[in-house]
């Protein structure tokens, strides 16, 4: 295997450098000092979490390409930080970094009251120059593209009225191959969403043209990306 690694297998390389990366994260935010400070930090915030901040049904999907169901998920925005429940002792949680997972699931498939959402680590723009690794909501049938639409979530930096920050949502969009360039804020309009296609945007807007789809509408905006997806992937 190292040879392999040595010798013209880049994306094996990439891989086992991903999962080393991604099992001392994990590590580090579990040891006793680290683990501690972050649970004090978790127990001290009252708003911040994805949703209620109470545990719900979901999985991991690990470097590894292990897909582990998980009694209980929650995840809080401002730490970058998803708690799990242990899988025997549901008074002991695990906790993951963005970049200790490759993504996380909440929810089932095929549950109409709850519908499943898909959460990838990924790169992101950071600023004028500066990148950063976070979990974003994908919104695109797939996540590995070869474009994705997702959600960022943050926490607004003023305060409302009655002192709470809520989450703010920011509409992200680029290449769905790991490893490539980053997502960026996409501003939903016409001109910036047909941008992203390239030579293929006559072809996109046609299709949305003829589906009705509005390009000021994220989920629309998402199935333009399928209908891409599906195009250059065939193309291929």
């Amino acid at each position: 295997m190292l040879v392999l690694l040595g010798c013209g297998c880049p994306a094996l390389a990439q891989t086992a450098r991903e999962q080393a990366e991604a099992q001392a994260m994990y590590q580090q935010a579990n040891t006793a000092a680290s683990g501690q400070a972050l649970r004090t930090a978790l127990s001290q915030q009252t708003t911040g979490f994805l949703g209620d901040g109470s545990f719900q049904f979901g999985a991991l999907r690990t470097y590894d390409g292990r897909y582990r169901p998980i009694t209980g998920l929650r995840y809080h925005v401002g730490l970058q930080l998803l708690e799990a429940q242990d899988s025997l002792d549901l008074e002991k949680t695990h906790l993951w970094p963005a970049g200790s997972l490759r993504g996380f699931d909440l929810g089932e498939a095929g549950d109409a009251e709850v519908p499943l959402r898909r959460f990838r680590c990924r790169v992101v723009k950071e600023g004028t120059t500066g990148t950063r690794r976070e979990f974003v909501e994908i919104l695109t049938a797939v996540d590995a593209g070869p474009l994705v639409l997702g959600w960022l979530y943050s926490i607004a930096l003023v305060p409302t009225p009655n002192g709470k920050r809520p989450l703010v949502a920011t509409l992200m969009a680029g290449p769905g191959t790991i490893g490539a360039e980053p997502l960026r804020p996409l501003e939903p309009n016409q001109t910036a969403v047909l941008r992203l296609f390239g030579a293929r945007a006559e072809d996109v807007r046609m299709f949305a043209l003829g589906q009705h789809l509005d390009f000021t509408r994220p989920a629309d905006i998402a199935r333009m990306m399928d209908h891409y997806n599906r195009m250059v992937v065939v193309v291929r």
